[in-house]
């Protein structure tokens, strides 16, 4: 049985970062959730590219996107896409209005140590802030997998995420960090 992609390959998949918000349904989110505190509101979603997350302090938006580059969204506000270098980190910082960090690394190993990394992100699914799962494109893959862990206080807000392509055997790990004064 074949079925339509629902991820597409490592290759085609891109960070985007914008400096103002965007509608959450130009994602069409499997699932999303929302953080608020007096400082600062977030919402966060997995799409079948990877995930988007916009987080509002006093005024201002920023947006990162990890999606396939083909995925058409506004060019207003895009300040900066990158696509992931193999073996090498994707590192991002900006300090208006408040200070944004962002780490992205694709991880490209063997058949072997994919299935066991998909299984140890499988049994974490349950524990984490965001999940999602989807249908395996065929019997012998399993389905890309998404989650998201988010810590934080009202000072910070930290986002892990983890986003695996079954067809490449890679797995896109990124780290924000958001510092509010």
């Amino acid at each position: 049985m074949h079925t339509e992609n629902i991820r597409p390959s490592i290759s085609e998949t891109s960070y985007r970062f914008f400096d103002r918000p965007l509608h959450p349904e130009l994602f069409s989110p499997a699932i999303c959730g929302r953080v608020r505190t007096s400082r600062y509101h977030m919402v966060i979603g997995i799409c079948r590219g990877g995930h988007y997350a916009q987080v509002s302090a006093r005024d201002n938006s920023i947006v990162e996107v990890t999606a396939p580059d083909r995925q058409v969204l506004s060019t207003y506000g895009l300040q900066q896409t990158y696509f992931f270098p193999e073996e090498e980190e994707l590192l991002v910082e900006v300090q208006t209005p408040f200070s944004y960090h962002f780490a992205g690394q694709v991880d490209v190993v063997d058949f072997s140590i994919f299935t066991r990394v998909q299984l140890e992100l499988e049994m974490a699914a349950s524990r984490a802030f965001l999940s999602h799962q989807f249908p395996p494109r065929h019997r012998l893959l399993p389905g890309p997998l998404s989650l998201i862990q988010v810590e934080g206080n009202e000072r910070m807000l930290t986002l892990h995420t983890f986003h695996t392509f079954p067809e490449d055997l890679a797995v896109l790990r990124t780290q924000s960090l958001f510092e509010f004064e």
